[in-house]
């Protein structure tokens, strides 16, 4: 029997502005806990989005952490 591969999806927001950073999808259970991957909006770069640093992921606009505010495993 195989176990289907885990997906997540959910929104980043910045934990210090509490800014929108986008959207985010990980697959944990094949890349492990460190795969996340930005998805890009269809009509361009937020104002406001996640940047990756050696520290994680950060806010553009005020370099607070990224946190996932709302994630669906699917």
């Amino acid at each position: 029997m195989v176990t289907p591969a885990l997906r997540l999806r959910g929104e980043l927001r910045c934990f210090t502005c509490a800014r929108y950073l986008g959207d985010f999808e990980s697959h944990p259970s094949t890349h492990g806990r460190a795969d996340i991957h930005l998805v890009t909006p269809e009509f361009g770069e937020l104002p406001a989005h996640a940047v990756q640093s050696d520290r994680g992921l950060s806010c553009s606009v005020c370099g607070g952490r990224a946190v996932a505010e709302y994630v669906d495993a699917a």
